[in-house]
């Protein structure tokens, strides 16, 4: 009897006496059910979404949310998992690690689909890929009894002088009565600022009555160009053409081209050097234009319109090279800035071993400071944009992330401190620093691509 009575206390005294630790408290329940709600969220927005890569035009919104729910999601599943406590700093810095790299993979997945994107937008007016279908918009638009001028053209060279010019050469062809006048083409390139179609090649009569008149083209056009996005832009080069003789309309012609689909490409030369662009659709197109005036002419309006034809083609940038050239500099003046933050130490024994003092890392901040400017100013001077382009926002986070880390050094430096900077020796600042910059990579990459 007395060998069962240890066995039967203890087993009287740990269960009923010993409630169960819990492991779930109301912060992780609440995460829990956060991050579900999130997930939900994300799959409720990306539903209709067939194929998000080369769709990022036509859903940029819904790509918004399903990216930033996901990330959100993730993360505070990566909370739930990891459990950082500030008694575990090791915790600390892994839930660290993970918020930024997420941050960072949904930051190269944009990039990527904003490359692989082949949305067709851009080109001026309505798109037109048939006879058929030039002809409807024509009797739509009230001219179709104007006679027809088939245009085509066929582009061999495309160069950018600058960052609103592009010089274009090739051939371009009229298909005109018998008795036309064919020293120059029935065209005029409103956007040309020189050159144009004016050397007659070839000359072949036709058997049902015409005759087609090939010139070379020669031309530097001016055109407004989109640099938001670089260097991950698309640019649409466009050739719009006016009829000279009055009572003609300029039509595509398709009858000179294998059945037109975009993609294809038709119209540019196949072994065309485009050098950091490539080229991913071409596109005949039809619309009006107004010069708000007669002309001169005593038989029109200021508001009458000309009838305009398009040839459009859609380029993209190769933007490994660019973006490489731009973020391997800011990359390793990342990596120094954040190294800087080792060196903070209120130690008077560490601090002669380092060399370090507060306007020494000042100093340094204002040396990176002046660096990127300098790089800044490049970026300004080789898109010649009137706005920001995307790229330039690398630059800003990078100017506040330097001024943050020299505000650290003061604050944590000076004989009044907040408690948190404080904490274990200035950890909170480098377990901050890289969710930070992936955290605002993030948000501007999304508000320039999705948004």
């Amino acid at each position: 009897m007395l060998g069962h009575t240890p066995f039967a206390t203890g087993a009287a005294m740990s269960s009923p006496t010993s409630p169960p630790r819990a492991r779930w408290g109301p912060s992780r329940i609440v995460a829990a059910v956060l991050a579900a709600a999130l997930f939900v969220l994300a799959g409720v927005a990306a539903t209709g979404i067939d194929d998000p890569v080369h769709e990022v035009m036509q859903h940029g919104h819904r790509l918004a949310v399903v990216l930033t729910c996901s990330v959100a999601g993730l993360a505070l599943l990566a909370w739930l998992l990891l459990r950082p406590r500030p008694d575990r700093p090791s915790t600390l810095g892994w839930f660290s690690v993970s918020v930024s790299v997420l941050c960072l993979l949904a930051t190269v997945l944009v990039w990527a689909a904003a490359a692989a994107d082949d949305t067709l937008t851009g080109t001026p007016g309505t798109m037109v890929t048939t006879q058929a279908a030039a002809t409807s918009y024509l009797r739509d638009d009230g001219h179709d009894g104007m006679q027809q001028i088939p245009t085509g053209v066929a582009i061999q060279t495309a160069q950018f002088t600058d960052a609103n010019n592009i010089r274009l050469t090739g051939y371009l062809w009229q298909r005109l009565p018998a008795d036309a006048d064919t020293k120059t083409a029935n065209l005029d390139l409103p956007a040309a600022v020189d050159g144009g179609a004016t050397e007659q090649v070839y000359l072949h009569t036709n058997s049902d009555n015409t005759k087609t008149v090939g010139w070379k083209l020669r031309t530097t056009l001016r055109e407004q160009f989109d640099y938001t996005r670089y260097p991950l832009d698309r640019q649409v080069i466009w050739s719009t053409m006016w009829p000279r003789t009055p009572g003609t309309v300029l039509v595509p012609d398709f009858a000179a081209y294998p059945p037109w689909e975009p993609e294809q490409n038709l119209g540019l030369y196949t072994g065309m050097v485009t050098g950091e662009w490539r080229t991913h659709f071409s596109a005949f197109s039809m619309g009006e234009s107004t010069t708000r005036s007669t002309l001169g002419s005593t038989d029109t309006t200021t508001d009458a319109t000309i009838p305009t034809l398009h040839f459009s083609a859609g380029v993209t940038r190769e933007f490994l090279n660019p973006l490489l050239d731009r973020l391997v500099p800011l990359m390793v003046i990342t990596l120094l800035v954040f190294a800087s933050l080792f060196v903070v130490t209120t130690d008077n024994d560490r601090r002669s071993l380092a060399g370090f003092s507060t306007w020494t890392v000042i100093g340094f901040c204002g040396a990176m400071m002046l660096v990127v400017a300098v790089q800044h100013s490049s970026l300004r001077s080789t898109t010649g944009s009137t706005g920001v382009v995307y790229a330039e926002y690398f630059y800003f986070i990078l100017y506040l992330v330097i001024a943050l880390v020299a505000f650290n050094v003061v604050e944590y430096t000076s004989t009044r401190r907040f408690a948190f900077l404080d904490w274990n020796g200035n950890m909170a600042a480098r377990l901050l620093y890289w969710p930070v910059v992936t955290t605002l990579l993030l948000a501007t990459t999304v508000a320039v691509f999705l948004l």
